[in-house]
């Protein structure tokens, strides 16, 4: 369950820095003319993006393999599913974790970039980033994983659905 509280911990992180960050850039950005929602938006992109590289890259694999060579694993799997094997308990602590960690990153991309509005330009950035994030995780001693990347595309699309029910709620209020 370490896993699992790391990730709740820097949830916490996630939830104190956007307050912190967004307060002195809400007058900032109100004086622009900028609507809350993308000042919200811009905000959460920048955390998001910042969680996911310091939660898959900093967290543990600096710290560990960098200063430790020793336990460096330099391990691919390309076997996709492998985490099926391992139960409820590899479910857990790798399948949720890799899913919630992208949400946010396919929930206000579209919010802060146009073109990401289209659901193929969200997903195929989730995916990139993802590719991104576990090639650096190989070279810096880490296991890189197919898993993991399906996994956090999955949560970016999730990310995106969540963003189309947001912005069909939007249009219903406003009455478009």
């Amino acid at each position: 369950m370490h896993r699992i509280e790391a990730y709740i911990t820097l949830s916490l992180i996630f939830l104190a820095g956007f307050i912190i960050l967004y307060i002195p850039i809400f007058f900032v950005l109100r004086k622009r003319g900028i609507n809350i929602t993308r000042q919200i938006s811009y905000v959460g992109l920048f955390w998001s993006v910042f969680l996911i590289i310091f939660a898959t890259i900093f967290f543990q694999g600096v710290t560990t393999n960098l200063f430790n060579p020793d336990g460096a694993t330099f391990r691919l799997d390309l076997v996709p599913f492998t985490w099926a094997e391992g139960g409820w308990a590899r479910m857990t602590s790798e399948v949720i974790p890799n899913i919630l960690m992208f949400i946010p990153f396919g929930f206000f991309l579209p919010l802060v970039w146009d073109r990401a509005k289209k659901w193929y330009v969200t997903i195929g950035i989730a995916l990139l980033f993802s590719v991104c994030v576990e090639v650096i995780q190989f070279f810096i001693g880490r296991a890189a994983d197919i898993d993991d990347v399906i996994l956090n595309t999955l949560g970016g699309i999730i990310g995106y659905g969540a963003y189309k029910v947001f912005a069909c709620l939007i249009k219903l209020k406003r009455g478009n």
